[in-house]
Parts: C-alpha cells; sequence; structure tokens
C-alpha cells in the first residue's frame, strides 16, 4: 500500500501521456533574440578588431615610407665597389641592377645578391648599407683552375658539323665560368692546365660538371700545384676519356695514369720515382700509379743526351726494394 508513495510522479506523468503525441521543444522567443544578439556582437567585435588591425598596418607602413623608403636623406649618392678580380666596376653595377638616387632602404639586398652570383664569374656577392646614403657591394671572382675543349660533332650521314669545338674556363669547384674561343687562345689562359675528354651535353655555364672523373681531375691539378711536386713536373693536359682513371700528358709525349682515389698518395709515389738517383736525366714514358706496388714505368731519354744513355727503352719496378732505398731521403712510394 505505500508503493504508490515512493513513486515518482513524473514517471507516472510520462506513463499517462498519449504515446502517439509528438514531443516538441518549442524554443521562447526571447532566447532566439538573446542568441542572435550574441552573433552580432561577436561578428561586430571581430569587425573592430580587424579595421583596427588594418589601419595600424598603413599607419606603420605610411611612418616607414616617410621616414625612410620615401626620405630624401636617404638617396643612394655613392655606390662603393670592392672586386678581388678583372670584372670592371660598370658591369658589377649593371649586374645588381641599382642606381644613383635610389632610396637605400628601398632596394633589396637579397635580390641584388641573387643577381651577381646568377654570373658565372663571381662566386660570392655581398652587400651592405651604409647609413646615409652609400651602398657597398663587395665581389669574390671564381679563379680559374683550368680549361678544356670539346670536340666537334659531325653527322656522319649528312656530312655536316652539328656542334663546333667550344673552350671554356672551370673553377675549382667545378663550375663552368665562360667560353673561350678555341681558335684563338689568350695569354691569360695559356698557362692554365688542360683538361680533355669532357662530353658535351653535361656542359651549362654557372653548373658545375657532374661526375667524379671532373672532380678527381681538378683535385689533381690542385695537389700539382704543391712546392714539392710542382717542380718535377711538365705537363700539358689530363685526360679523362679512360674511365676509372686520369692520364697525364707531360710535354715530351709521357703519359702518367692515376686512378680516382688517394691522390696524394700516389703522387708521393710519382715523386719517388722522379727523384730516383738512377734515373737522373731520364723522362718517363709510361708510369701506372693507380697499382700500389710494383709500379710499371718506362724511360726514354731526352735527345740531347749522350748517346749511350739514349739507347732504347728501360723498365723498372718501383718496388719495396726501391722503396726502402729512397724512404732515407724521399718518400716512400
Amino acid at each position: 500500500m505505500f508503493d504508490g508513495l515512493f513513486r515518482n510522479p513524473r514517471e507516472n506523468r510520462r506513463k499517462r501521456r498519449d504515446p502517439y503525441t509528438l514531443n516538441v521543444k518549442v524554443r521562447a522567443p526571447h532566447r532566439t533574440e538573446a542568441q542572435v544578439g550574441k552573433a552580432m556582437m561577436s561578428l561586430a567585435v571581430v569587425l573592430t578588431v580587424g579595421l583596427v588591425a588594418f589601419g595600424g598596418f598603413r599607419a606603420f607602413q605610411y611612418f616607414v615610407s616617410q621616414t625612410f623608403t620615401e626620405n630624401p636623406s636617404y638617396n643612394i649618392t655613392s655606390i662603393q665597389v670592392e672586386n678581388d678580380g678583372g670584372i670592371a666596376r660598370e658591369e658589377i653595377v649593371g649586374l645588381a641592377g641599382v642606381r644613383e638616387g635610389q632610396n637605400l632602404y628601398a632596394v633589396d639586398l637579397a635580390a641584388i645578391r641573387s643577381a651577381l652570383e646568377s654570373n658565372p664569374v663571381i662566386r660570392r656577392a655581398e652587400i651592405y648599407r651604409v647609413l646615409p646614403n652609400k651602398l657597398r657591394i663587395v665581389v669574390s671572382e671564381r679563379v680559374a683552375a683550368a680549361q678544356f675543349f670539346t670536340r666537334a660533332r659531325y653527322d656522319t650521314t649528312m656530312k655536316r658539323v652539328l656542334a663546333p669545338p667550344m673552350g671554356y674556363l672551370i673553377g675549382a669547384d667545378g663550375v663552368v665560368m665562360k667560353p673561350l674561343n678555341p681558335f684563338a687562345p689568350s695569354k691569360d689562359t695559356a698557362r692554365l692546365p688542360l683538361l680533355s675528354g669532357v662530353e658535351p651535353g653535361d656542359i651549362k655555364l654557372g653548373q658545375p660538371l657532374s661526375g667524379p672523373q671532373v672532380l678527381s681531375g681538378l683535385n689533381l691539378i690542385h695537389l700539382c700545384e704543391s712546392p714539392d711536386i710542382a717542380p718535377l713536373l711538365d705537363y700539358e693536359r689530363i685526360d679523362l676519356s679512360r674511365k676509372g682513371a686520369l692520364v697525364m700528358v707531360t710535354r715530351y709525349g709521357g703519359q702518367i695514369t692515376f686512378g680516382l682515389d688517394n691522390l696524394p698518395e700516389q703522387l708521393k709515389r710519382l715523386k719517388t720515382i722522379l727523384t730516383h738517383p738512377s734515373r737522373v736525366g731520364q723522362i718517363i714514358r709510361t708510369c701506372d700509379l693507380s697499382v700500389q706496388m710494383n709500379v710499371p714505368v718506362t724511360y726514354f731519354a731526352p735527345v740531347s743526351a749522350r748517346p749511350e744513355t739514349s739507347k732504347g727503352i728501360a723498365t723498372v719496378a718501383a718496388g719495396v726494394a726501391a722503396a726502402n732505398r729512397s724512404s732515407q731521403g724521399g718518400i716512400r712510394p
């Protein structure tokens, strides 16, 4: 009899409802109006903040333009150019695309640097603002390490030249600097070593030549400039056409073969061979330094040598015994 006292009145009302009646909650009009008002207020705040930010940005731009970029006190009156090479000042200023009278803060230093370094001869460029009205340009040029010439390409069927021979300067980093006239060599390029066997399809001005042959050839040229080996060598070119090897051609027609790896050690062996007492006055005809032991070497005597020393070609093995004898006064091969 106490069941009715502990029943939930809401539960009783749900049970007494008609099960087929649709239960729909209708929001009060004042709640809808409040939500709309909140949305409008949020939109107004966002618009106000945006307008204030835009106005502040425009005010900042006006301040910068009036104080710096449009201030005649900062107009360039002098362009200072410092260059360690042979490019003329006028050419550097023309490449930079700047002129006197421009505003010092209006010029784009990064764009000027990019424009200058697009020239293959220029290795690095640095641009500075010198207040109040000077622009300083410091240019470091590439130094040509070698020169090379491509072979002419022929169409055998049509019997015509597809591509004439071309010459180029190349820097120590392998970047192709500028073209040369193969039919009119200059005095400046005559002293540079020559690389032969470069494929013409790989050549692009301002881009490095690809392949281990070229990099090893340039490294060999750099190592041969050492004061302890340079007086002993008189070579004309380095041939890159043999895969996996470098062939140094001397002025007398001799051929010295190097492997691509461990060039300093190979040059040490070559120095021992060149300074060996038993071969003084003779010139290397062939030498293969790519092998580590028993280096095959052939010699010939120059024409001006005595008759008894110019008979035939002698073959020697720069092996362990020769290395031990020469290690006391020279470098072991």
